[in-house]
């Protein structure tokens, strides 16, 4: 009994170690992703290729036209052939794990926003090193390019000779292809990243790997301090913007679910200090009640709506580089100080011959007496009183009617929308209100009216660029997009509401690569 005792413990200790390696105790592909990337998204390709159907290599388009593509080509053998179009049915005898996560990354730097040094690559994690070795056996035979492996790290020089210089490097467990824009040893960057620790990699940030740990078809993560271009910029530097993204991150994920796309976003903050500067600086801000939807037509194609505090909105205009010279006017500070409440803009599409949008501006507001003010700074345009309140001017053959009406500011161009002012009952968007009541903004577009506007100024069908966007156009139901402080959601809604999103758009597009991309054989 005593001999078996620390038998029974060994056991249980190998047990416990073989679950601490299986559960991700090991090296983690993942550890390479730069820390300074100011923009890094992880793609779930298993999961797209499953939503797709396009598991189905005897019914994938994309890859007929691939395989087609392949037989037309005169310097490849055979066998090349041959070994390419195994990659195209099966991905994995590239070598490169498709079950994971790959990664896509990207940083700036430099002081010229109008030339910044870039950087960024992709990353993948690797399945069968000894397949992805064939892999770039094949291709540095047939470049001329050579692999330097120091302490199990294999690096290929790419694209010496241009602009953006980039390496293949790649170990047991990942492979990441980078480029650089800017001088400097892009190899001893890119080993730095395969020998750096958890901690120093965008993965040392507990809840950045959270979220890219999450499995979602898309996440992505942005932080703002990883701009430092846009901070050495002068006019973007010294807005009160900047210092109050300092130290905040933006993550976010996409799903492809039946019916639809829902993607979602948070702001994380690094410290309660960075919190409340942006808070400070969002102070403007407030939430919708949804009170102006009862005047917005039901058939718009577009609205965007948002709650101000205008007083506190003109105090962060006024503070921003050049702008406080703009608003030295006393008369505009009356009028933002007016802005008190709910902002919509909606967009019902265009006048019959295509020239001017029908299109509404509503702003509530604390004091009626605003439109006075704003009356006589318009001073010299050729303006009509109508009514009490109420005015009117004409210009290229288009009225513009404005005035304020029950503590709205309105100035529109469909009449519709001065018809429910007038206190008119109409169709309106009120069935959006679940998604403004509460939110500090709110966007909504309608794609079949979208669809509808594109046909009318283009004339409809018949060239194949118009043809091509309706169908794209015609995926899609609508879009919702609304937000808080906190965070927002942004949602697609599909035509097919039965079918997955994303196998809606590959079908989509399969069909118009079937229609405008022929064989060779029927070209």
């Amino acid at each position: 009994m005593k001999n078996f005792l620390p038998i029974v413990k060994l056991a249980c200790l190998a047990a416990v170690a073989a679950l601490i390696v299986s559960c991700g105790g090991g090296a983690d592909y993942r550890n390479l992703l730069p820390a300074d990337s100011f923009m890094t998204m992880s793609v779930n390709p298993a999961s797209l290729m499953e939503k797709s159907g396009a598991c189905d290599a005897a019914c994938n388009p994309l890859l007929d036209r691939l395989k087609a593509e392949l037989g037309k080509a005169e310097n490849l053998s055979a066998e090349e052939s041959e070994y390419l179009l195994s990659l195209l049915e099966n991905p994995a005898e590239s070598g490169l794990d498709l079950k994971k996560d790959l990664f896509m990354f990207m940083s700036m730097s430099g002081s010229d926003i109008n030339n910044p040094e870039v950087r960024g690559g992709l990353l993948f994690p690797v399945g069968d090193k000894s397949k992805l070795d064939a892999l770039i056996a094949r291709i540095n035979e047939k470049s001329g390019t050579e692999a330097v492996t120091e302490n199990g790290v294999s690096v290929v020089k790419i694209g010496e000779d241009t602009a953006a210089t980039g390496v293949c490097a790649y170990n047991d467990i990942a492979c990441m292809l980078y480029f650089q824009t800017c001088g400097g040893d892009i190899e001893a960057k890119v080993r730095g990243l395969f020998a750096q620790k958890q901690g120093e990699s965008l993965m040392g940030d507990k809840v950045v790997a959270a979220r890219l740990s999450a499995r979602n078809d898309v996440n992505m993560v942005m932080p703002y301090d990883n701009l430092p271009v846009m901070a050495n910029y002068s006019m973007l530097g010294a807005m009160p913007m900047m210092n109050a993204l300092k130290g905040a991150v933006m993550i976010g994920s996409s799903n492809f679910e039946k019916g639809r796309i829902v993607s979602d976003a948070v702001m994380n903050y690094k410290d309660k200090e960075s919190e409340k500067k942006a808070m400070e600086f969002y102070a403007y801000v407030k939430p919708q009640t949804g009170a102006l939807l009862r005047y917005v037509p039901a058939n718009s194609i577009g609205a965007a709506s948002y709650g101000l505090d205008g007083e506190k909105l003109y105090a962060m205009l006024a503070a921003m580089p050049g702008y406080g010279m703009m608003l030295g006017n006393p008369m505009i500070k009356q009028v933002f100080d007016a802005f008190d409440g709910d902002c919509v803009i909606s967009f019902s599409g265009m006048t019959p011959d295509g020239r001017y949008p029908v299109a509404s501006l509503l702003v509530e507001v604390n004091d009626p007496a605003v439109l006075q003010t704003i009356v006589t700074n318009l001073a010299g345009m050729p303006i009509q009183q109508t009514a009490e309140g109420e005015y009117m001017f004409s210009m290229g053959g288009i009225s513009v009617l404005f005035g304020v009406k029950n503590k709205v500011l309105y100035c529109t161009t469909d009449v519709a929308v001065k018809s429910a002012l007038d206190g008119t009952k109409i169709e309106s968007l009120t069935s959006l209100d679940r998604i403004v009541k509460g939110k500090s903004g709110t966007f909504w577009l309608d794609f079949k009216g979208l669809n509808a506007l594109v046909a009318q100024l283009t004339g409809g069908y018949g060239m194949p660029q118009v043809e091509i966007a309706l169908s794209v156009l015609g995926m899609f139901d609508d879009l919702e997009a609304y937000g808080t402080m906190e965070g927002g959601e942004f949602i697609v809604n599909m035509a097919d509401k039965e079918q997955n999103a994303f196998k809606t758009i590959c079908d989509t597009t399969g069909a118009l690569i079937r229609q405008y991309m022929p064989e060779a054989s029927e070209m």
